[in-house]
């Protein structure tokens, strides 16, 4: 987290998703949307790897939204093997990020559920940052 880190929830598929955005120092370019490592393994949206990331995007001049997958932290709900959180952060990407310039990354199974949520944005939504 940084000076510029607000903690938020929303109504997501399962119930309430657990959000945090980073906010560059000035102007921001873009949304930038992280994923964590699995749920069941300990990950979270404070997960260290993430929270570089993140630091990365809005040292970049990007707006970072880390988030709880289902069963997470506040986030409600129990994991759902992907399936689940591919919704999870298709949500957060709608909340976040309406319209504008969108980044994906994600960290592990975060990794994985990015893969699958920039297939499922494609070719509708331009994603400028994949990582």
């Amino acid at each position: 987290m940084n000076a510029h880190t607000q903690k938020t929830s929303f109504p997501g598929p399962a119930g309430a998703i657990e959000m945090a955005l980073d906010a560059p120092a000035g102007e921001s370019r873009g949304v930038a949307v992280i994923a964590h490592p699995h749920p069941l393994f300990g990950g979270t949206m404070d997960n260290k790897v993430v929270q570089t990331v993140a630091r990365a995007f809005t040292q970049a001049g990007w707006t970072a939204v880390r988030f709880n997958f289902r069963g997470v932290g506040a986030s409600e709900g129990v994991y759902d093997e992907g399936r689940g959180e591919v919704e999870d952060m298709l949500a957060v990407v709608q909340q976040a990020a309406p319209g504008g310039a969108l980044a994906l990354a994600g960290f592990s199974f975060g990794g994985f559920v990015t893969s699958q949520v920039f297939a499922r944005l494609q070719p509708a939504r331009a994603i400028e940052k994949l990582v």
